[in-house]
């Protein structure tokens, strides 16, 4: 087996630059927000009150935008001690179920993620007025772009043990 990952297709490689680009986008406009209302604050004793409640939802869509690419690399919490004592085979079948109790739960986080979209729908943020359902979107965007990248990295996954490699980046060593 080669230690080096086989290259991305270019449909998974352009999905997952796309989310990628998603997040820096979201984060840099979150930064830049943040930075400005502290600058305004302290240099001109004036603060925009709509930052915090925009970041605020802004963190939300990072977050479970997020969490798709998390997952390609492994760095989400996990306890593998019972997947590495266990034999190739019992390992790589306690992986297939561990993928199919994920996806499973992604489902029902999209499903009752609607349903709280449509129930939020309608009522407006405080600060900004913005309608609440369009920050819970995040729930079920978020957990189908997440099933979306559970669906590509599961068959590596779930034969060899291995994540997607990103260089200069190793979640296990944090």
């Amino acid at each position: 087996m080669s230690s080096t990952p086989a290259p991305l297709p270019p449909a998974e490689r352009v999905f997952v630059a796309a989310n990628r680009w998603a997040l820096v986008v979201l984060m840099g406009v979150m930064a830049t927000l943040v930075i400005a209302n502290v600058i305004s604050r302290y240099a001109f004793s004036h603060s925009f009150p709509w930052v915090e409640e925009a970041t605020r939802y802004m963190m939300i869509w990072a977050a479970f935008l997020g969490a798709g690419p998390a997952l390609r690399v492994g760095g989400h919490i996990a306890v593998d001690t019972l997947l590495g004592a266990l034999p190739q085979r019992a390992a790589q079948s306690l992986r297939w179920v561990l993928v199919v109790i994920m996806g499973a739960t992604l489902l029902a986080m999209i499903w009752l993620g609607i349903d709280y979209v449509a129930f939020a729908w309608e009522q407006e943020s405080p600060v900004l007025g913005w309608s609440l359902g369009k920050v819970y979107l995040a729930i079920p965007v978020g957990s189908a772009l997440m099933l979306a990248h559970l669906a590509l990295v599961s068959p590596r996954w779930t034969v060899l043990g291995q994540w997607e490699q990103v260089d200069g980046f190793d979640p296990q060593a944090l």
